[in-house]
């Protein structure tokens, strides 16, 4: 393997590291998931790598002995050198690095505006993702890419693209796969592209001493779930239905009180074993790279369906033509808290998961969204969203606020349960379809239809749900027997007062 060298600049001296003098300065990468999620969008994808990118930027030569090392010279004697380049390891380094790099493509905005923005928001670190329409264009961008990188010391390479006639135009030779990961090649699990089929696939990789653990011949540990989980590399959820369960069960196991080292308890085993049995089918599970061709005339809608459990809850966005082609966009689950959670609550969590999860889908796709709809099986959630949210509690009020400042009140749609593919990723029943085709992956069938045959929506029905609660109070004045304002003493006033209370008590 390659030599790489890392430089411990956090390793203290006297209490103080090169990194505690140093600014780790503002955070320019690109979003991971938004790169992937734009990567999808037209015919030919094309990916590369800039070769050693922090090497590529000097520092300034009154710096360099802040970058002092110990090495062996010619004759085998140790000697002091010093870095005149941005090493691994330093703070600064990441965010300086993506800086020179746009500083510098920002340069050509006049003349290469394509490349620009290929440089500025499709490099992830870097690593460059793009998809275009034809591989013209993609010969002519990456041509235009290298031309911008060269004019600033650095050089992309390892090409990658779906068509042969770029990968041949661009001098690379044929590779079927390019490991798309967040982070370096290391990483064991992660979003595989098969160039040469134009589809994700995801590859079950573990070490050989899990390899019992995966068979089902042995309990596992806490430690060992948790492992496993992390070990599926999935940032735009397209897994989400296959790991939301095992994160419920390791929720399961934590309430339990079990160490990291202790077995799981005998009444988890048998959904366990349940999981492991779907688990194969990931590795035959092929996701198409594009969404889908769309013509130029074609009008483009997102649908973002919504539902929870007492467990957990869950948000899936699809993308749809109006030619009833309809894929899976992004999608995100999450367990429900600790503390318990009534049903209405969670529902109307999974409706702010969802309605954040479709502001992101569509802030960070460049094609053009001519509508959106939002999907729930909760009819609490539809009558709270299209009512005063000061009317009930703050819980659900603030969340009621927060849903109406990410979408309309008229892009809520109702949808019953068995039609609603969120709910595959909120209750597990042992029975997963974890197929290519599956309703996850492809979105309901009545997606693939007409509007006219899309659910009635109804009147949402009022509700009781949280009212916020009204206290009245009542306050009764009445006048004072005895006027004390006409008294200058304590004593003379107590003796009235006796006089009237034994007069009352006579008359009775």
């Amino acid at each position: 393997g390659k030599l790489r060298i890392v430089w411990d600049a956090a390793a203290e001296w006297a209490g103080t590291s090169l990194n505690s003098a140093l600014l780790t300065g503002p955070d320019l990468t690109c979003s991971l998931v938004a790169i992937l999620l734009r990567f999808r969008e037209r015919r030919v994808g094309l990916g590369g790598d800039i070769k050693e990118m922090f090497h590529q930027v000097r520092i300034r030569p009154e710096d360099h002995f802040s970058q002092c090392f110990y090495w062996f010279d010619e004759k085998g004697e140790t000697a002091t050198y010093v870095m005149q380049v941005m090493t691994f390891g330093a703070c600064c380094s990441p965010s300086s690095a993506q800086f020179v790099k746009n500083k510098n493509a920002r340069r050509f905005a006049a003349t290469h505006p394509e490349a620009v923005n290929a440089i500025t928001d499709a490099h992830y670190v870097d690593d460059l993702l793009i998809s275009v329409d034809t591989p013209l264009q993609a010969i002519q961008l990456a041509k235009d890419v290298q031309y911008i990188h060269k004019q600033g010391g650095f050089h992309i390479r390892n090409w990658v693209s779906t068509s042969r006639e770029v990968r041949e135009q661009l001098g690379e030779e044929e590779c079927n796969s390019i490991e798309v990961v967040e982070g370096k090649s290391e990483k064991v699990l992660g979003l595989w592209w098969d160039t040469k089929n134009d589809v994700f696939t995801f590859k079950v990789r573990s070490p050989a001493e899990d390899a019992t653990l995966l068979a089902g011949t042995r309990k596992p540990t806490k430690r060992e779930v948790l492992r496993l989980l992390m070990r599926i590399f999935d940032p735009l959820g397209l897994v989400a239905v296959l790991l939301s369960p095992l994160k419920m069960l390791l929720q399961e196991v934590w309430r339990a009180g079990n160490g990291w080292d202790d077995t799981l308890p005998d009444d988890i085993i048998p959904r366990w074993e349940e999981w492991l049995q779907v688990l194969p089918k990931v590795a035959n599970l092929k996701i198409p790279r594009q969404y889908f061709d769309r013509s130029a005339e074609a009008t483009t809608q997102l649908h973002t369906f919504v539902d929870a459990s007492e467990n957990g809850i869950a948000a899936a966005c699809y993308l749809r033509s109006n030619d009833g082609q309809c894929t899976l966009v992004a999608g995100k689950t999450k367990v429900a808290p600790l503390r318990f959670t009534s049903i209405p609550r969670m529902e109307l969590n999974a409706a702010v998961l969802g309605a954040r999860l479709t502001r992101s889908v569509k802030d960070a796709l460049s094609i053009r969204i001519d509508s959106k709809t939002l999907w729930t099986d909760s009819r609490n959630v539809l009558f709270w969203i299209n009512s005063d949210s000061r009317r009930y509690s703050q819980y659900v009020g603030h969340r009621v606020d927060t849903l109406l400042e990410c979408t309309d009140a008229r892009e809520w749609r109702w949808v019953p349960s068995k039609l609603n593919p969120a709910d595959d990723a909120t209750k597990w029943t042992g029975e997963m379809d974890v197929s290519s085709n599956c309703r996850w992956l492809r979105g309901p069938q009545f997606l693939r239809e007409c509007p006219d045959k899309w659910p009635a929506n109804p009147v949402p029905a009022p509700t009781s749900e949280e009212i916020r609660s009204c206290f009245l109070g009542a306050h009764t004045h009445t006048e004072p027997i005895v006027d004390t304002t006409r008294f200058s003493s304590w004593t003379r006033l107590v003796r009235a007062v006796c006089y009237v209370k034994r007069f009352i008590s006579n008359c009775k």
